[in-house]
């Protein structure tokens, strides 16, 4: 990773592409790091995430939803999984600081397996935000089906994948693996086949994002009902970028 890249406060960083080696730009699009961070925060919060739950941010990457998440939770309560130790430590450095560690005691694991159990514990949410768009069906397999061991009775998982025909993406992807940077689309009816293979049930929510959330969870009396999805638009009111779309 270039040293002058690195170097690069987060304001200047917003002039970089997605993908580029630094902590704000290899997660995605710099200039909407602050608001992609916030869109997930706002999304658990109006699901009913409370500070005493646990939270499990799978490939959480330079915690952009996590340094919200992390104050937010009570000691011990916030678990992410992401591969690029770079990124946490970079985050971490310029973002959440030493001492919020240190009261709030997160846990981290850099295991490149897709594999949720390494901490031995099960999670009130789990929020996989742009992880599946870069999936093969192996690897969502064996994520979802590791969210289905992990996740509490009553949990929900929300994780966003790309529909086929966004973004230009017009046939679905049938290689394996990590895709990364390259985006990759499914079928709605792919998607719930994925979890419904992994013996979990899920939806399709209408919060705003350029990728699809969908909800799942262990049983449908878990999910919420669909009349309350006029509550889950996570419209943007006062931005005039974000709100004439992403």
């Amino acid at each position: 990773m270039s040293n002058d890249v690195k170097s690069l406060m987060r304001a200047d960083a917003k002039k970089l592409q997605p993908g580029d080696a630094h902590y704000s730009a290899y997660v995605g699009p710099p200039q909407h790091y602050d608001f992609m961070g916030a869109s997930q925060f706002r999304l658990l919060t109006t699901l009913g995430l409370r500070d005493h739950h646990r939270l499990l941010d799978f490939g959480c990457g330079s915690l952009r939803a996590g340094r919200l998440f992390i104050p937010y939770l009570l000691p011990g309560n916030y678990y992410g999984i992401e591969p690029n130790k770079w990124l946490i430590e970079e985050a971490i450095e310029k973002e959440v600081g030493r001492d919020q560690i240190r009261i709030k005691q997160p846990h981290f694991s850099h295991n490149s397996d897709f594999d949720s159990r390494v901490f031995g514990v099960k999670f009130n949410f789990i929020v996989a935000q742009s992880i599946f768009s870069h999936c093969g069906a192996d690897l969502i397999e064996a994520a979802l089906a590791g969210f289905r061991d992990v996740l509490e009775d009553d949990g929900l998982v929300l994780a966003t994948f790309v529909h086929l025909g966004a973004a230009g993406l017009n046939e679905e992807f049938t290689d394996k693996g990590w895709a990364y940077p390259r985006c990759v689309a499914y079928r709605p009816e792919t998607i719930l086949g994925f979890i419904r293979s992994a013996g979990l049930v899920g939806d399709w929510i209408p919060w705003r994002h350029w990728q699809d959330w969908y909800m799942i969870g262990r049983t449908r009396a878990a999910l919420p009902h669909k009349s309350s999805f006029g509550h889950l638009t996570g419209v943007v009111l006062r931005d005039r970028e974000l709100s004439a779309g992403l």
